[in-house]
């Protein structure tokens, strides 16, 4: 079943696509009237807002991707309403699963991925498995890397539910202004329930790969990045505590001519607390390589 981006101004098309049994919450839009820029995957991370939270509109970052490329961002199994979460254990099961959504939504030639935070791991492991579908590769803040002798702070012990103190504990892990108003918009201190829910949903799929130490870490990816074959740019918050500067370093050290690009103010939720750094993705897709 293939979906068809609309075209000009208007906001992203929700859709549901049905993939090996599983449904899948996607938004899709975007080309500014032409296209120019081409088709671009985008795999969310553990805290955008488009896929934790419904609604049709792009996010800031989102939005401004979507004046160029054609944009094609599922929700992640456990997200928004997307299913097939108890049928996905690592990541291996994760990366078969987006290549079956690529399918799916009609990409049948290589594009464009941003991956972020988890969305970035699976990103650099679709690359890997999956070569056939990447032509470029942005990594958000991403996760996946081990780096020996590197500790990176609990996610679950920090996003866990607090009768006081509300989520500020959250809120310092995944940005750089906690108290911000990016950061308290997006994780309040006080949520309905039909949002915690949401939120706790999604995590639950994330726990199934980050619950156990070394936490969002694969002793196994650093090693195989050496294979991944396309132009690669990685971008990390200066501030980023679930992905440090060793880790930063490793992923651009890894991947065979990859750069890294640090961003001054901004934590994990990259994104979310800088949407502007969408110039500098951009520049990276539409550059030479």
């Amino acid at each position: 079943m293939g979906v068809t981006a609309p075209r000009g101004g208007a906001g992203p098309v929700r859709s549901t696509l049905r993939v090996s049994g599983r449904d899948v919450t996607l938004l899709r839009g975007g080309g500014g009237g032409t296209g120019a820029g081409g088709t671009l995957l985008y795999l969310h991370g553990l805290c955008d807002i488009h896929a934790v939270w419904p609604g049709d509109e792009w996010t800031g970052f989102l939005s401004r991707l979507a004046a160029r490329f054609d944009m094609v961002a599922p929700a992640l199994p456990g997200y928004n309403s997307s299913t097939g979460l108890e049928e996905l254990d690592d990541v291996e099961d994760y990366v078969y699963h987006l290549g079956d959504v690529c399918d799916a939504a009609g990409l049948d030639e290589p594009v464009a991925v941003i991956g972020h935070s988890l969305g970035g791991w699976f990103a650099a492991e679709l690359a890997l498995r999956r070569p056939d579908l990447v032509a470029r590769l942005v990594l958000l803040d991403p996760l996946g890397v081990h780096v020996r002798g590197v500790e990176v702070p609990p996610f679950f012990g920090a996003v866990a539910p607090r009768g006081i103190g509300g989520a500020g504990e959250a809120r310092s892990l995944l940005f750089a202004e906690p108290d911000g108003p990016v950061a308290t918009g997006a994780l309040p201190d006080t949520m309905t329930t039909d949002r915690q829910l949401l939120w706790f949903a999604g995590l639950a799929g994330a726990a199934r790969l980050g619950w156990k130490a070394p936490h969002f870490q694969s002793r196994k990816l650093t090693e195989r990045l050496g294979r991944v074959r396309v132009p690669t740019q990685v971008v990390r918050g200066q501030h980023d505590r679930l992905v440090p500067a060793e880790a930063g370093r490793t992923w651009a050290d890894s991947v065979p001519g990859a750069s890294l690009v640090e961003i001054l103010g901004s934590g994990h939720c990259l994104p979310l607390e800088r949407p502007d750094v969408a110039a500098e993705v951009e520049s990276f897709l539409v550059g030479p390589h």
